[in-house]
């Protein structure tokens, strides 16, 4: 509140009452409606609304617009400082008050005769709050330019009034106070109730939408990025988008100069009303892009730059904050920067000095250019370039070169013209690339560098490998690498030398390449060149049929990324592939699309056929044709207007192809396959491999039997050859169904067993799912023989009830031996059908046949709550969610003197498995890497069973694994958390939707998932189940989420939805529910910071908004309709 001072008051009779104040302003022109702000103010429950911004933030207009709007009586009241008197204020007020609200006019004269401002304030508090009464449906009072107003006493009686308000009406208060206006008032309490709604600067700026609407309504002949750069020079600040726009024409030649018009009104409305010393650090720190308050202290040679900022802040003058950075509104800036006079150059140079020191190049160069200190910035370009390009940061050198070097310097520098064709080969641009590497080559050959002749071949590699050109490429890779050694680009030498080894299908020598990489990198504490060397680990890892290796190596490049994203040539399309493969349908979908965001963000346009092959194979994985058909002609259409990389081109039109062959569109399916076959013939091997894999079998399937037969021959050979094991599982599959529908069983049942093996090998199930149709004979095969029993009956739980027509008459005419593998998939299907198949096994000849049956049929039929497992004597039981425990009758084993944690593992191998398994399984799942030496693996096996049997001995169990037949299986009975979790969660989600029911199965089941599965053991056979459980605990907290809310618990929901965001701060979904809790719950400037915490999160790390069914949510909450 401002400090008190002796009010002089004036008699009555000598208050002229000027009417003009209390009429609220008509604008003339045409202004943009503030609609999507207007809806937001004054929620229900909301006494008062501050809108506090520095001047031509439009405050005004935004009052206007809400009174307006407002279907209560309004008093409208624009202050000034003649109104900085208490009687003058409070007859102002009086008068403004709605024509049928009642006043006593002998109380208002005598209350305004009082000549003690604080008594009069006090006496005026019950005339008001009378006259507002009298109001049957409130009213709404709007005081504009509060910042007219410094009277101690004005400033108590609005904070007296506030609170004794009638239901219904209303305070709106506009002006250029700081945020410390909240205070002032004594609104505190209030504002933490929510009863108080702050618009800020922020929110006044011009929203992309409504800077639209403004260049329609002004009829402005602009141009996108004229308009866009109106956007950023302005900084959504309205008065100065106002004028831009209307500079229209000249904008283009004074881009980046603030017009004398504006200067004036920059000095005048802002700079003069603030106080000389920050006026005097905005204009010196006007020489920064951005900084901390560090930056200016070193800058100014000070210490009370924070003092200063924190003021800057708390008046809203144009600092833009994010990530402990400070920044100025352009236009701003500008104007600030023709203000330096003669200190200028000696100001740039040192923030140029700090700059450097603090590793922005950019704003180093900046401001050496400004500083007239031209000639070194080439040099210092080059010098840190080196360190950007291998780090994958070529789009911030091609800013540097675009806005610090001339065309001439790069023509006359070697090092330039070499950097510039890094930079045009992250754009896609290989044929300048090519032009600026022939420049650099001639330059170095002039001068005798034979290190700048070997970064050249280094590049020419690059370019040959874009090219098709393998055999070219490795010639210019292998001439340079003599030269390299010394070489600032020695990682980039052993990437592309790894990726040129794996499009050669040398997958053995790749993987060595980077694991060397890895070894030296380690520990050195360069984190960017590790992501990039685990990034290209993990991708290589995966085509060698390690998905779950891979997929750790991808979470450990995340981990070391600040935003969670990987910045190599793939992002995370590996990983969106590797859910995919799984079934993980959905996640993989969010994976791809987040990462065609990022690309869309980044404007790296050459990967856009990558992401859009990705995002099209998800789509048909979950049946969306359409769509998959769409991105697969937008990522085949851009190769071919663009000639980008044409090995995307092979791809997408191979996986089109299939797609349409799924739909059954078989002759359009032949046409993409016979285009992808004649794009690959130029391609590297590994899309020679790849293609042919996909193809095969739809030449077959139109007429080309021994085409299709021999191309599915041949590439499986040659995937076999370099461990390609995703490729060879597509080709014997395909060959099993072609033999299949040809009759030939013999072949059919051999490559049967090959597909299965090897798909099970890498859990690629979701080719199965999506071409069910095609290879369910391979899967009925699979049950009838006892092939990867597992692998199978997890295909058809995700099949789900389309795989009945086959299962049952299987079921009918099958072996015991079949039956018991088909009824546990009846009982994950459920349904009449399969209830009744179950209960015609209850009749059959075989006992164990008829008890599993009968088992499942009462699991089907009978109660919802989960059965207790059968007590068993003595029970052994497990805890797999989290770390491993182990238990006998209560009495913990995990701790007991296992002498080799392999004799633990291979008792938690065998009950993951859940069936037997050969001893080469054992032994490839639990010493992957002794499968060469046979007879040390074997007496580790052997050693470890031994060991495994001492200690259940030593407990008075019996033995716990029972061999038979070349196999091995637990021969005691184990409960597990584990299958408690799975049984609660299946129960609970068979409930009605958002029952009482479904909400406390699910808070037992959640309880029961105490981490992820079998934690802490980092064998790669843990990694799918570990994924699709941690997926399903989210789909519980979720559901669990939306349970609590439906039932109006909503601190339940609230501390659920804070937990899901936690494990993922960009679903959109866990925002919303979010959103929606806290406003059900009241909590409403709650749900406004979470709005704002999304539109946050969303545009900085995908560049993208919120969808248009979140701001409908937010829009409902704004007026009031979200409540519990």
């Amino acid at each position: 509140m401002p400090e008190k001072v002796t009010a002089v008051i004036r008699h009555p009779e000598n208050v002229p009452l000027i009417t003009t104040k209390l009429q609220c302003p008509q604008f003339q022109g045409r202004m943009v409606e503030r609609s999507s702000l207007l809806q937001r103010l004054l929620p229900a429950g909301c006494q008062v609304l501050l809108v506090l911004a520095p001047a031509g933030y439009g405050k005004t207009v935004l009052l206007s617009q809400l009174a307006g709007s407002c279907s209560r009586p309004t008093a409208w009241y624009s202050l000034n400082s003649y109104d900085d008197d208490p009687v003058v204020f409070i007859r102002h007020l009086a008068a403004a008050l709605p024509k049928h609200a009642s006043q006593n006019e002998v109380h208002l004269h005598r209350l305004i005769s009082r000549t003690d401002p604080e008594e009069l304030c006090r006496s005026a508090l019950s005339f008001f709050v009378d006259v507002l009464a009298s109001l049957p449906s409130g009213g709404l009072i709007i005081l504009d330019n509060w910042q007219a107003i410094t009277q101690p006493a004005i400033y108590q009686f609005i904070s007296e009034l506030i609170p004794l308000l009638p239901p219904q009406t209303q305070l709106a208060l506009a002006g250029r106070n700081s945020l410390e206006l909240v205070g002032q008032l004594a609104l505190e309490r209030l504002y933490l109730a929510g009863q108080v709604q702050l618009i800020g600067s922020q929110d006044l700026k011009f929203t992309p939408e409504e800077l639209k609407r403004l260049f329609g309504l002004r009829a402005c002949a602009l141009e996108e990025p004229q308009a866009e750069r109106i956007a950023a020079f302005s900084g959504g600040w309205p008065i100065m988008v106002s004028f831009l726009t209307q500079a229209g024409e000249g904008l283009e030649e004074g881009r980046g100069r603030v017009p004398q018009t504006l200067k004036a009104y920059i000095d005048r409305e802002i700079l003069q009303d603030i106080p000389g010393n920050v006026s005097d650090f905005l204009i010196k720190t006007s020489v920064f892009t951005s900084f901390t308050s560090a930056d200016c202290d070193e800058l100014l040679d000070s210490s009370v730059s924070e003092e200063h900022l924190r003021y800057l802040e708390s008046q809203q003058l144009f600092l833009e904050s994010r990530e402990g950075r400070f920044s100025l509104v352009p236009v701003l800036r500008s104007h600030l920067r023709t203000k330096l006079g003669s200190e200028k150059c000696a100001l740039f140079k040192k923030a140029g000095t700090i700059a450097l020191s603090r590793g922005n190049l950019q704003q180093a160069v900046s401001c050496f250019l400004e500083a007239g200190e031209r000639e070194s910035i080439p040099e210092l370009v080059v010098r840190l370039a080196g360190e950007a390009i291998m780090h994958g940061r070529w789009q911030e050198l091609g800013g540097w070169l675009e806005m610090a070097i001339t065309v001439e310097e790069i023509k006359e520098n070697p090092r330039l013209s070499l950097l510039l064709a890094l930079v045009e080969i992250g754009r896609g641009q290989l044929s300048h690339a090519q032009k600026a590497v022939q420049q650099a080559e001639s330059l170095f050959a002039a001068f005798g560098d034979e290190i700048g002749l070997a970064e050249c071949q280094l590049v020419k590699a690059r370019l040959s490998r874009g090219r098709g050109a393998l055999q070219e490429s490795f010639d210019f890779l292998f001439d340079a690498e003599a030269n390299l050694s010394a070489s600032r680009y020695r990682l980039l030498l052993a990437i592309e030398k790894s990726i040129i080894y794996h499009s050669a299908g040398r997958f053995r020598e790749s993987r060595e390449i980077l694991q060397r990489c890895l070894e030296e990198y380690e520990g050195s504490g360069d984190c960017e060149a590790l992501v990039r060397i685990l990034e290209a680990l993990g991708n290589i890892t995966y085509l060698c049929g390690e998905p779950s290796r891979a997929l750790l190596l991808f979470r450990r490049a995340m981990s070391l990324c600040p935003e969670g994203i990987m910045p190599g040539y793939n992002f995370q399309d590996m990983m969106s592939a590797i859910y995919d493969d799984w079934g993980e349908t959905e996640q993989a979908l969010l994976i791809a699309e987040r990462s065609a965001a990022v690309r869309e963000k980044m404007g790296l346009t050459e990967l856009l056929p990558s992401s859009c092959l990705q995002l099209a194979l998800v789509y048909t994985s979950l049946g969306r044709f359409e769509d998959a058909e769409r991105c697969f002609l937008q990522g085949a259409d851009y190769v071919r207007e663009h000639d980008s990389d044409r090995s995307n081109l092979a791809l997408n039109l191979v996986f089109l192809a299939r797609t349409l062959a799924i739909q059954g569109k078989w002759v359009a399916a032949r046409s993409c396959a016979l285009e992808a076959l004649e794009v690959v013939e130029s391609q590297p091997y590994l899309f020679r491999t790849s293609v042919p894999a996909v193809a095969g079998l739809i030449l077959a399937r139109t007429g080309s039997l021994d085409t299709g037969l021999a191309l599915l021959v041949g590439a499986a050979e040659r995937a076999k050859d370099m461990g390609f094991l995703k490729c060879l599982a597509y080709c014997y599959q395909s060959l099993a169904h072609l033999f299949f529908l040809h009759g030939d069983l013999e072949k059919a049942r051999e490559y049967t067993q090959k597909a299965l093996i090897t798909s099970a090998k890498i859990n690629d199930l979701q080719n199965y799912v999506t071409c069910y149709d095609w290879y369910y004979p391979l899967l009925m095969h699979g049950l009838e023989e006892g092939i990867e029993t597992s692998f199978v009956q997890r295909v058809l739980r995700k099949v789900g009830p389309r795989s009945l027509k086959h299962l049952i008459p299987l079921m009918q005419r099958g072996s015991p031996a079949a039956k018991q593998r088909i009824i546990p998939i009846l009982l994950e299907i459920g349904g009449p059908e399969a209830r009744r198949a179950l209960a015609a096994l209850r009749e059959d000849p075989v006992e164990y046949v008829r008890n599993m049956a009968a088992e499942a049929y009462e699991r089907l039929t009978g109660p919802e709550e989960p059965a207790q497992p059968a007590a068993a004597s003595p029970t052994l039981s497990m805890q797999l969610l989290g770390p491993v425990r182990i238990f006998v009758d209560g009495q913990e084993l995990t701790g007991v003197k296992w002498r080799s944690h392999r004799a633990r593992d291979l008792l938690v191998y065998l009950v993951h498995v859940g069936q037997p398994v050969t001893k080469d399984q054992i032994i490839d799942a639990l010493w992957p890497g002794d499968l060469q030496d046979l007879a040390k693996a074997d007496a580790q096996f052997h050693t470890t069973l031994y060991r495994l049997r001492s200690v259940f001995k030593a407990y008075n169990l019996p033995d716990p694994i029972q061999r038979s037949a070349e196999v091995y299986a637990l021969a005691v009975p184990v409960t597990t958390d584990l299958a408690r979790f799975e049984a609660l969660l299946k129960s609970g989600l068979s409930q009605q939707t958002n029952s009482v029911e479904q909400m406390h199965l699910l808070e037992e089941a959640v309880k029961h998932y105490r981490g992820d599965y079998l934690e802490n053991l980092d064998y790669p056979w843990a990694v799918p189940e570990r994924e699709a459980l941690r997926l399903r605990y989210g789909e519980a907290r979720l559901r669990l989420a939306q349970c609590c809310l439906e039932a109006q618990q909503y601190e339940k929901a609230i501390a659920e939805l804070i937990l899901l965001l936690k494990r993922d701060e960009l679903n959109e979904n866990y925002h919303c529910l979010l959103i929606e809790a806290y406003a059900r719950s009241g909590q409403r400037r709650a749900a406004q910071r979470q709005y704002a915490l999304l539109e946050k999160t969303l545009r900085k790390e995908l560049g993208v908004q919120p969808s248009p069914e979140t701001q409908e949510l937010f829009r409902r909450l704004t007026l009031g309709l979200l409540s519990g």
